[in-house]
């Protein structure tokens, strides 16, 4: 289920908690609380963990499906132009540098 992974990360640093702390209270691992508040993706389970471990209801933190952007799974394409340019600085500094040293 989709949460609102702000809250959760502002909710556990008003309480000073590290995400080891909260992962202890809530019977969580490590890694579950980072990807709770790194994703906003929590199992049922993991959401009435943190509910009661924040003392709050679930409600509070849960957002509707249908309005939450979900991150993208394909990763951003670089521009051929940034990619050439980067390449030419490459070779440039690479015969500068041979310059120097012959």
């Amino acid at each position: 289920m989709q949460i609102n992974a702000l809250f959760i990360r502002e909710t556990r640093t008003q309480r000073g908690w590290t995400q080891q702390q909260l992962a202890d209270i809530c019977g969580l691992s490590l890694r579950t609380i980072q990807r709770v508040e790194l994703h906003g993706i929590a199992s049922l389970e993991t959401s009435k963990a943190l509910a009661s471990a924040f003392e709050v209801d679930r409600s509070q933190f849960e957002v509707e499906s249908n309005s939450v952007q979900k991150p993208s799974a394909t990763p951003q394409r670089v521009p051929l132009w940034l990619l050439s340019l980067t390449f030419i600085t490459g070779l440039l500094a690479g015969m500068v540098i041979i310059k120097l040293v012959t």
